[in-house]
């Protein structure tokens, strides 16, 4: 996709506030503005601003932060790294572009060779075409990005400021996310111009449709932190990474939309994270009654309360195995928060 631009190499100058540490002979601290030190003048300047905020005191003179002010000052690191990761994206227009279009383009040209294809298996196969595109967004943005850091060594200014490891990942997922939501909706505006149609089966798709969108994002883009920490390659993000995304489109008939084409048969295509995510988003998005004859079965469609559960089953595996892989590999502070 190419390199990122010198001049986007850390957080602008309105989030230094959020993501800084003065480089002095002083222990950076945590306070209201950001991070200070521990030198008798910031001192007295935190002990003033806590105070004003209602914290009391400590017998050190440095007062200790409001109860909120730990998720005020996450929060803020959140949306730091979050905005940090887009703007580097957006730099490249052509990039940008490529990156959340090109599943809406692969949509409008297969579109144009199924003319006696139905409505419903063409909006079918543009889902599974968009969660393609999410896919490989959230590995490309996450990793490619992540790798970068690592390669121009920012981790080793990262350890030595109190930034939280979770809101690192945190921002970095929001980010990819964001960008895979744009992919995803773009394929589906481009299966309804090909001639697919859409609709909710109920109000209650919409958390189920909300939650597998979700689950498989961040499935993703955790299944390549452990790479990319271990690695430290820009490369093998921007080439390498990504490819896990087209392999699994490809050997599950894009991604379980359509079985026939699909090297893999029967109730597995029920199970796999991305065909589990993109059957049920077929489900509750496209609205027909025949699942065989729209080219998804058998299997048939994974309908149950259990199927939800090993989606959110995945989220908390992943989760936990990406806050680790974050504090023990990247930031060098344990197993665990």
């Amino acid at each position: 996709m190419g390199r990122r631009t010198p001049h986007d190499q850390g957080p602008s100058r309105g989030q230094e506030a959020t993501i800084r540490a003065e480089r002095t002979d002083s222990r950076p601290i945590l306070t209201d503005g950001g991070v200070g030190t521990t030198d008798a003048d910031s001192t007295a300047r935190t002990g003033t601003s806590a105070q004003s905020n209602g914290a009391a005191p400590s017998e050190t003179g440095v007062s200790a932060p409001a109860p909120d002010a730990g998720m005020a000052v996450w929060t803020s690191q959140v949306r730091a790294f979050a905005e940090r990761c887009l703007r580097e994206l957006s730099t490249g227009t052509t990039m940008l572009l490529t990156l959340v279009g090109t599943a809406a383009g692969m949509q409008l040209f297969y579109g144009s060779l199924w003319e006696e294809m139905s409505a419903a298996m063409i909006a079918s196969a543009a889902i599974g075409t968009g969660m393609f595109g999410a896919i490989y967004v959230c590995l490309y943005a996450f990793g490619y990005l992540l790798a970068g850091d690592l390669e121009d060594r920012r981790y080793e200014a990262y350890r030595s400021m109190p930034i939280a490891a979770s809101a690192d990942l945190t921002g970095r997922m929001v980010a990819a996310g964001a960008l895979a939501a744009v992919a995803f909706g773009l394929t589906l505006v481009a299966g309804v111009v090909t001639g697919g149609t859409f609709a909710l089966r109920s109000l209650a798709s919409i958390p189920v449709v909300v939650l597998a969108f979700v689950v498989t994002c961040l499935f993703w883009m955790l299944v390549a932190l452990p790479v990319i920490a271990t690695a430290a390659n820009e490369r093998l993000a921007e080439y390498g990474v990504p490819m896990i995304a087209v392999l699994g489109y490809m050997l599950t008939g894009f991604n379980g939309a359509n079985v026939a084409i699909s090297p893999l048969q029967g109730e597995v295509l029920n199970y796999l994270p991305n065909t589990l995510s993109t059957r049920l988003l077929i489900y509750h998005l496209v609205p027909t009654g025949e699942w065989a004859d729209a080219g998804l079965g058998p299997p048939g469609p994974p309908v149950g309360p259990e199927y939800v559960l090993l989606l959110v089953a995945y989220a908390v595996v992943v989760l936990v195995a990406g806050t680790v892989v974050t504090n023990r590999v990247l930031y060098e502070r344990g197993w665990w928060p």
